[in-house]
This record gives C-alpha cells, sequence and structure tokens, in this order.
C-alpha cells in the first residue's frame, strides 16, 4: 500500500486555465482518508500552491522551489529551507545582467530586468543591490530565461565549465520560455521527498510519484512508482513507470484511481 502521493503543478495536476478539476480534489480527499498523504512537488514558490488549498484543503506538504523549500501544511512547519548561497546569486546576475530573472523568495517571484528588481507583493521598485540586502538569505531559486533553446544550452555549459557549485536543470514553459533553474547544489525535488519521508516514517518504496517535466526525474528514480502524464517529457517517459493521460484529461485522478 503507498503512503505518500507526490503529484507535480503545472502540466501534471492542473490544465491550462490553471485549475484542479473538481473530481480529482475528490478523489484526492479519498485517499487522504485512507491515510494517504498528498503532496505537491514544484518549482512554484510556496504561496502560489497554498493559495490552492485555502477552500478546499487537499495538502499535507509541499515541497516548494524544486526542494528548496519543504512545508509541512497541517502542522504549518517549516522542514527544509535551502537558500541560495550569495555569490552564486551574485555571478550569475552578473553574467546574464541582459536576461531577465527570478528570484523566488517563499512568498514570491521578483522579476530582474537589466537593474531594477519588481516586487509585486510590496507594489515597489528595487535596484538589484538594494533587492539583494534585504533578500539574500531567502531566495531560494533563480530562473534565467533565454530566447532559444541554442542560448540556453550555451549557458547551462558556460555554468558547467565555470563549476558553479549548485543545482541547474534545462527547462522550457511553453513554446518559447527556455529557461535554467537554479537552486543549491544539494538541492532537488528528491531530497523534499526524503525529507518528508523520514519524518513521516514512510519508505520511499511507498511513494507514487506523478510528473511532467525533467527536473521531476529524481523522484522517478528514487520512489516506489512513477507515472508520467501524456503531455510530459521523453526524458522522463523513458523511466516512468507508467503513463497515463495528460493535465487536460485528469491524468493525476486516473493515477490515484488506478493504484487505489
Amino acid at each position: 500500500m503507498y503512503k505518500l502521493f507526490i503529484s507535480d503543478f503545472d502540466g501534471t495536476l492542473i490544465d491550462s486555465e490553471e485549475a484542479i478539476p473538481l473530481s480529482t480534489m475528490v478523489e484526492i480527499d479519498r485517499i487522504r482518508k485512507l491515510g494517504v498523504k498528498f503532496c505537491v512537488a514544484t518549482g512554484r514558490i510556496l504561496k502560489s500552491v497554498l493559495d490552492y488549498n485555502r477552500d478546499f484543503p487537499f495538502l499535507d506538504y509541499v515541497i516548494a522551489c524544486d526542494g528548496a523549500y519543504v512545508y509541512d501544511v497541517v502542522n504549518r512547519k517549516i522542514l527544509v529551507k535551502k537558500p541560495l548561497g550569495g555569490s552564486i546569486i551574485k555571478k550569475i546576475k552578473k553574467l546574464y545582467h541582459d536576461k531577465d530573472i527570478y528570484f523566488c523568495t517563499a512568498r514570491e517571484w521578483n522579476l530582474c530586468s537589466e537593474d531594477i528588481v519588481y516586487s509585486e507583493v510590496k507594489n515597489i521598485n528595487f535596484t538589484f543591490e538594494e533587492f539583494y540586502q534585504n533578500n539574500k538569505n531567502n531566495i531560494y531559486k533563480m530562473e534565467v530565461y533565454f530566447n532559444s533553446k541554442k542560448e540556453r544550452d550555451s549557458a547551462y555549459n558556460e555554468l558547467c565549465e565555470l563549476k558553479v557549485k549548485a543545482n541547474i536543470v534545462k527547462m522550457k514553459e511553453g513554446k518559447k520560455d527556455y529557461l535554467l533553474e537554479i537552486v543549491a547544489e544539494d538541492v532537488n525535488k528528491a531530497t523534499g521527498v526524503e525529507k518528508i519521508c523520514k519524518i513521516a516514517h514512510i519508505s520511499l518504496d511507498e511513494v507514487v510519484c506523478v510528473g511532467d517535466s525533467d527536473n521531476d526525474l529524481p523522484i522517478f528514480l528514487s520512489v516506489g512508482k512513477s507515472a508520467v502524464v501524456a503531455n510530459g517529457s521523453k526524458k522522463l517517459k523513458k523511466v516512468a513507470g507508467m503513463v497515463t493521460s495528460s493535465n487536460e484529461t485528469k491524468g493525476v485522478e486516473k493515477v490515484i484511481k488506478k493504484l487505489f
């Protein structure tokens, strides 16, 4: 019997309208009543996921910022906080100062364009240096956006050659956005899963994960059962234990019904 169900968020649990189908929420509620913990593992910030939990609570845990921030929703307890080091933040900002860069805290995506950082929460703009001084210990993830796959891959190779001490994943969003996701070097979604399992006394063999993107790969390689949605990456499909339907046709719900 599986004891922990993990789902990626964008491209997996939510559809193109950024909604979770009601019937899927009902299925999640059903397995939670059976004692199965439900966790979202995502590149999103914590607040963005918790907003979905207000009207229809369904979360036990959130692995946010690709594993850099792990939160026990039921007990309102932070399990993991691993911010990026200041030297890495400044190095990447310097290398790609002409690119759009997002700095992710637990509560906000902060867009940095040129030398200005935009805060939607505070409705104010900062210079990069002002933002850095106020948030240097609370930046858990960076996203650097490029105009093409070639440009992104070149930047990835450059950072590898420079031996930047960070975990860097190549990603794509939509048809045009190519980006690098950057977190601390000992961080990924699987490290978040391991922390939860240790605290909840759950074996990794008792974990199910559904995902769609390459940053889900570490979890797929470590848990007992993995499923990739039909719209998922080719890399995940090579290692997944099963393929389900797309996020637009309730792929997560179908995995729940099949396994429980």
